[in-house]
């Protein structure tokens, strides 16, 4: 194998083992209940996905952060944005770890990351940014993980793209100072993890938690398979 010495991986159904779609839900319901002051929860949660969907679609001229925040305040009317964006904090740092309770670490995970730290690779997490680095960083801690472990966790405060948006992938690795032919990203998303292999991104697709829409696109993945028998792949090739 051609030497490659950074690791990107993605977090929610690689990392962490959860069914993001489900996570969600609970999410948006938690997050809903905190600004019931502000609109009706049906109205609330139309707008949370509007300014999500509007992070995805990102241009690049704002952070993904500036983004949400343009779309959500467009739609909701307040006196004080200040405030507002004071109680998103405060949900962040006091009731969104509550989400990850009843979430276990993967030993597999933690195994396939302690082999690839031993191995000296330099390791990132570039998982879409569409969450405060506070959050994210939580959901690292829900896998069992250190965050410190990894030299940049992307997220919504510097961050311009989205995926599957190619730019979001070269956004991150102009960040870690490397180039497409030095990195391997390890996703379980084809259409929003396997794409960065169009940079020039060696791709692992592992398919525990496989998320497959059925594009007419063809993307293919320099190697698929399960969680264990990628570390049994780490251990033999690696």
């Amino acid at each position: 194998m051609q030497k490659r010495d950074t690791i990107l991986f993605d977090l929610d159904g690689t990392l962490l083992r959860i069914d993001f779609d489900d996570f969600l839900k609970r999410y948006f319901k938690a997050l809903t209940g905190e600004f019931t002051d502000l609109a009706e929860p049906e109205l609330f949660i139309k707008v949370l996905m509007k300014s999500t969907q509007d992070m995805i679609e990102n241009d690049g001229i704002l952070t993904n952060e500036g983004a949400f925040m343009n779309s959500f305040f467009s739609m909701i009317e307040v006196e004080d944005i200040e405030a507002i964006k004071t109680r998103f904090d405060s949900f962040y740092k006091e009731k969104f770890p509550l989400l990850g309770e009843d979430v276990k670490p993967s030993a597999k995970v933690l195994e396939m990351v302690g082999l690839f730290k031993e191995l000296g690779y330099t390791m990132a997490i570039t998982t879409n940014p569409l969450f405060p680095r506070e959050a994210i960083l939580e959901r690292v801690r829900w896998a069992g993980l250190n965050p410190d472990d990894f030299v940049m966790v992307t997220s919504y405060e510097e961050m311009h793209y989205a995926k599957p948006n190619l730019a979001y992938f070269q956004e991150a690795i102009d960040k870690l100072g490397r180039k497409p032919e030095s990195c391997i990203l390890v996703g379980n998303d084809l259409q929003e993890d396997i794409v960065a292999g169009r940079l020039g991104i060696k791709t692992f697709l592992v398919e525990d938690y496989l998320i497959d829409r059925g594009t007419e696109e063809e993307i293919i993945p320099d190697w698929r398979g399960s969680l264990e028998d990628f570390v049994d792949y780490i251990k033999e090739n690696f």
